[in-house]
């Protein structure tokens, strides 16, 4: 197989150690496929304008496929040296197979500029589809979930602090509403995706008649990225979509760090399954969090992969540049990385043990219901906000110095308060204390919208469970037509290959 097939205006093969500097051919694995696909849309569409030979269609794709077939079975390796790329190779192993005149005719109205651009949005909207529909499971573990948790208090914190009284359910659904921001990101990102830049040419066009849509219509696409200049040289869709899995990523993040602390000895409010869980190769006695720590530090990595692959944009002229053949790899990593995060994610959420006895105890002794009281102090005294603050501020800070918990006040303290703080009597009723008397009740007391009120909560989880539902019926739809595109490419490479026109 012969290399240097794109050399003809130099007159020198390419210096071995730049040659190994310049080439790509050891990345392309992930986009093999993808730019078989591509030579076989094209080729079509070619035929079908009249700007080659039914006979050679039947030709390129009948090695098309067979090449295809040897790279699904192992069969082909791509870490070879001399090749620049694997679109070189592809074309170099289908002239060795067909001839130069007919394997030739292949790379007619195309460049590697639009080649590639084409090969990396396919890959992309390939991971996007996957991480769109790992997502979607993660999303309905965190639904049953806080389904499953609706009577299980928590403390809301602030700073790492004991702050409101709040319930575990509505946390999950706090998750829940995040990711479905996720979600959403990821759907708007797939339609800038799910464009053909195929027929570009280098960066102008071409002479001959190229059926652009044609190509799109045979790769799935939902049109063509229609300037030529735009076609060949943005990459905006895959910072885009390595930008919506860095926000995604970075939330998790958060989310990894509050599971771990909450597997700690002092909080102990949670327990990953043993199978989910590292040992120690000294302390017996060890259950660590390892995954958890891993997603935290491959978060940082995938935001990392999104900052160098700005980086190598910010400084190139619009067109095709070589530096982009540096990106190809960030953007994949970090996309695969995004997916397997995903998927780890969604065992655990799905095998965490949450210890209810254990949150019931540290909010019996939390001094989180005290924005409750004067918020009770308000309702029922008419007084401000500030001065009620007062008065519980200094309930709390003698309580703490005396070891006693906010729920055995009475009334008489809280007058005695009143009066050395605001210089005033107040006639406190007792159901201004009615609301520390059992700390676990106190979110069925809110009543401002999107608060832990069980009403409410109950209320989001169904509100929920139908936006979930859409969001797959949508994904199902794509996928559908995905797939109907894939088996009309199929059908029509067979159809070729077996001389078989009456469908056409």
């Amino acid at each position: 197989m012969n290399s240097g097939i794109y050399r003809s205006r130099l007159g020198k093969p390419l210096d071995k150690e730049a040659a190994k500097f310049l080439s790509s051919i050891r990345d392309d694995s992930e986009i093999f496929l993808e730019d078989i696909l591509g030579d076989e849309a094209h080729s079509i569409m070619l035929y079908e304008q009249g700007i080659i030979e039914r006979e050679d269609l039947k030709k390129i794709l009948k090695a098309l496929e067979e090449i295809k077939a040897e790279w699904l079975r192992g069969e082909i390796n791509l870490k070879v040296d001399g090749f620049e790329d694997v679109h070189e190779f592809i074309e170099s192993l289908l002239i060795d197979r067909v001839g130069v005149e007919v394997g030739g005719k292949l790379h007619t109205g195309r460049s590697r500029n639009d080649q590639v651009a084409l090969d990396i949005r396919l890959k992309v909207r390939k991971y996007l589809l996957e991480i769109w529909n790992e997502l979607i499971d993660l999303m309905e573990i965190i639904l049953t979930r806080a389904e499953e948790e609706k009577d299980t208090p928590l403390i809301l914190y602030t700073h790492l602090q004991h702050a409101q009284i709040g319930s575990l359910s509505h946390y999950l659904l706090a998750l829940f509403d995040h990711l479905l921001r996720d979600l959403e990101r990821i759907e708007d990102c797939y339609k800038r995706v799910n464009k053909s830049p195929l027929g570009a040419s280098a960066i102008g066009g071409s002479i001959l008649p190229l059926n652009r849509v044609r190509v799109a219509e045979l790769l799935g696409f939902e049109g063509v990225v229609e300037n030529s200049i735009d076609a060949v040289s943005s990459r905006d869709f895959a910072l885009e979509s390595l930008s919506a899995s860095s926000i995604l990523m970075t939330f998790l993040s958060r989310v990894s760090e509050d599971l771990i602390v909450w597997s700690s000895s002092e909080f102990g409010y949670i327990e990953l399954p043993d199978e989910l869980a590292s040992p120690s190769s000294i302390m017996p006695h060890k259950k660590n969090p390892c995954l958890l720590e891993l997603i935290r530090a491959k978060a940082g990595k995938i935001c990392g992969l999104l900052t160098a692959s700005l980086m190598e944009l910010k400084g190139i002229p619009i067109g095709y540049n070589r530096d982009l053949q540096e990106q190809k790899s960030l953007i994949f990593q970090g996309l695969k990385e995004t997916l397997d995060i995903l998927k780890i994610f969604s065992k655990i959420m799905k095998g965490v043990e949450f210890k209810t006895e254990r949150m019931l105890e540290i909010i019996s002794g939390s001094y989180a219901p005290a924005i409750d009281l004067a918020e009770n102090l308000v309702k029922y005294l008419r007084i401000s906000i500030r001065e009620a603050h007062m008065i519980v501020g200094e309930i709390v800070k003698e309580f703490a110095e005396k070891g006693l918990k906010l729920k055995d006040l009475n009334q008489d303290t809280m007058k005695d308060v009143a009066r050395k703080v605001l210089g005033k009597e107040l006639d406190i009723p007792n159901n201004v204390l009615e609301i520390i008397r059992d700390p676990s009740k106190i979110p069925s007391k809110r009543v401002s919208m999107g608060a832990p009120n069980p009403r409410d909560v109950s209320r989001m989880i169904e509100d929920r469970k139908n936006i979930l539902k859409e969001k797959k019926k949508i994904l199902k739809n794509i996928l559908k037509t995905l797939e109907e595109r894939e088996e009309m490419l199929s059908k029509t490479i067979k159809s070729f290959i077996e001389d078989d026109l009456a469908s056409h």
